[in-house]
């Protein structure tokens, strides 16, 4: 059982120095609180953990800054108004990038995935070449593939395989003129 000369008193002394209706908020919320985590009806009755959480809650309300009316509520950024119910808050937001950095980045990102070649033909067939540089399933993958499938018709298919290329392969086709790329 707590003592409750201790809890009036150490109420008092927290929350001295502000007007009666402020107290009275405060008090008020804290015991609004109590009842929504379950307390007992009875301050008296509350465990010394239970009692802990109460002053806490009365310390926190104590630090919350000033009660704003509706309108000038209404006025704040939003920083002063998580500030109005949480307290001191950092901002974390990070900074806003320019339209022209924006832009420019999916430019970028737009060129590289046009480094496709569509006009690239086979020298054993002179059939189209698939260039795959943008769309490998993984590294081993072929860059670049003959679109004949059919070991007849192109002398560099192997009878089970197209014939493919690497970019770093040495019998990659001169004429394609992909050693600027």
């Amino acid at each position: 059982m707590q003592d409750a000369e201790f809890i009036r008193d150490t109420v008092k002394e927290m929350l001295s120095g502000l007007d009666t209706k402020t107290m009275q908020k405060i008090i008020g919320s804290a015991n609004q609180y109590a009842t929504i985590k379950k307390f007992p009806k009875m301050i008296q009755d509350y465990s010394d953990a239970q009692l802990d959480t109460w002053f806490k809650y009365i310390e926190k309300l104590h630090d919350m800054p000033i009660d704003y009316t509706q309108e000038e509520f209404a006025n704040l950024d939003i920083i002063k108004k998580v500030e109005s119910v949480m307290g001191e808050v950092e901002d974390i937001t990070p900074g806003v990038k320019p339209a022209s950095a924006i832009t420019e980045s999916v430019i970028n990102n737009m060129e590289q995935q046009n480094k496709y070649r569509d006009d690239l033909k086979c020298p054993w067939c002179n059939e189209m070449v698939y260039d795959n540089r943008n769309n490998k399933k993984s590294e081993k993958s072929p860059d670049f593939v003959c679109s004949t499938n059919d070991a007849i018709k192109c002398s560099g298919h192997s009878g089970k395989w197209r014939k493919s290329w690497w970019l770093d392969n040495s019998d990659l086709p001169k004429e394609w003129n992909l050693d600027s790329e």
